[in-house]
């Protein structure tokens, strides 16, 4: 059975404890910012919030995806992936806060949002009882896939029984269709609806993607930190980083197309309630962060990953994947940020607070649920396979 070195595990234990102490000291610093600047809080907590509930939940799509697709690449991240998924339970507990924070954040939440006619006429779907019900619903659901998918994991390991592997691609097939619609209509509610005048049919898709490419970025930070040394050193080969490595570039190319395609369409469409959704991320000092995504998050790292000696050297690997972990909340900060601060690029405190309470947290329990089972799959079918090695 692989096992992690003594090194490995006491640094974990080390970081589990200070990224706890960092989550509760970045929260209660938070809620002393609330009383100065309730609105700023709550702005704030939400980008936190959504950056690590997309590690969350991508996390749960990539361990449906790799069940009913197969591939060593799937299986030697499993591990992670079902403890990144099973942090959706503490994400239901850390969404509470935004519950008092509705008129804050939302203008359809507040008292007098029906005198908006266009308000008036989404209101069958954007109401306060309708919200709490969808977010009751949607959690259930999230936390229930990750924990079932966790049972039949269990159950393989204990038993060895090949026959399990059918529970997983009968769960893994229709989840991914829940996922899909279910963190689609997520994405309404909670970001979208910011601009409830705005709407977008392809909002949807590039919240979901952006939830699975976040979490793969993390997934490779995370095995490459967590499998040097021992057994699991084997998983760090080039080969095995090579699949990951172009993963990833893809997955950048394809986030690329849809934000791109998005704005080319709304901003040839030209329509009045569509086009200041883009006119304000290219004015106020927000185009600094549109300018920072578009060289970022894909002209350097698809220069830096297209070369295919890149994607095999561990080193390398790790620097762009932990480069893009800040590309992708800066992604977040944009898709949110113009939409509470028009005008002008805001900074507050509370974003660093926010980030670092929620963060602490939730890395904090990550650890914790990644040491309840073996780091690898003994047991799966797939133990003895190589990888298929493509371009």
């Amino acid at each position: 059975m692989a096992t992690i070195t003594d090194q490995v595990r006491s640094n974990m234990a080390f970081v589990q404890k200070f990224s706890f102490g960092i989550g509760v000291l970045g929260l209660g610093v938070s809620g002393l910012l609330l009383g100065f600047n309730r609105k700023e809080f709550f702005e704030s907590y939400l980008i936190a919030y959504i950056y690590f509930f997309a590690i969350g939940s991508g996390s749960l799509a990539l361990l449906m995806i790799q069940h009913v697709a197969g591939g060593a690449w799937g299986f030697s991240i499993r591990r992670l992936l079902e403890a990144g998924s099973r942090t959706l339970l503490l994400l239901a507990v850390l969404f509470v806060p935004l519950l008092f924070g509705l008129a804050d954040l939302y203008p359809w939440a507040r008292p007098d949002a029906l005198k908006d006619r266009i308000i008036e006429l989404k209101s069958g779907y954007l109401n306060v009882p309708f919200f709490l019900i969808r977010q009751a619903i949607f959690f259930s659901i999230w936390i229930g896939l990750a924990y079932a998918l966790t049972y039949f994991s269990k159950k393989e390991d204990e038993t060895g029984d090949e026959s399990i592997g059918w529970w997983f691609k009968a769960l893994s097939g229709p989840g991914l269709v829940v996922f899909a619609v279910t963190v689609g209509l997520t994405s309404v509610d909670w970001a979208m609806s910011v601009d409830v005048h705005w709407y977008s049919s392809m909002y949807p898709v590039l919240f979901a993607f952006g939830c699975i490419l976040t979490a793969m970025i993390f997934h490779i930070v995370a095995m490459i930190l967590l499998y040097q040394g021992g057994d699991l050193e084997k998983y760090l080969t080039k080969n095995y980083l090579r699949d990951f490595g172009s993963f990833l570039l893809g997955f950048i190319i394809f986030w690329t197309y849809l934000t791109f395609s998005q704005f080319l369409l709304i901003w040839c469409a030209n329509l009045k309630e569509e086009v200041p959704y883009y006119v304000n991320r290219i004015s106020g000092g927000w185009q600094v962060v549109t300018i920072v995504l578009a060289v970022g998050h894909f002209a350097l790292p698809f220069l830096f990953l297209l070369r295919r000696e890149t994607k095999r050297v561990r080193s390398s690997l790790f620097m762009a994947a932990c480069f893009m972990l800040l590309m992708r909340f800066a992604d977040y900060l944009y898709l949110l940020g113009p939409s509470f601060s028009p005008k002008h690029l805001h900074f507050a405190m509370s974003q660093v607070t926010c980030l670092l309470g929620i963060g602490g947290l939730w890395l904090s329990f990550f650890i914790y649920q990644w040491n309840l089972y073996p780091p690898i799959a003994a047991r799966d079918p797939r133990a003895l396979k190589e990888p298929v090695h493509g371009v």
